[in-house]
């Protein structure tokens, strides 16, 4: 799965989007999409529940 997400981040960086979803599909560009979302949801629950546990 890492390597899979890798080569997603590297088609992406050289191509964009556009060129990610030509590439290598649809599927792809949805994978990583979701992925990056996902993190980011992580990241906020994270710092969002760091800040309650302060308060």
């Amino acid at each position: 799965m890492r390597s899979k997400i890798g080569e997603y981040k590297a088609v992406y960086k050289r191509a964009g989007w556009k060129g990610l979803a030509k590439e290598l599909g649809p599927k792809a560009a949805i994978l990583l999409f979701l992925f990056f979302l996902i993190k980011g949801l992580v990241w906020l629950a994270v710092l969002f529940g760091g800040y309650e546990a302060l308060s």
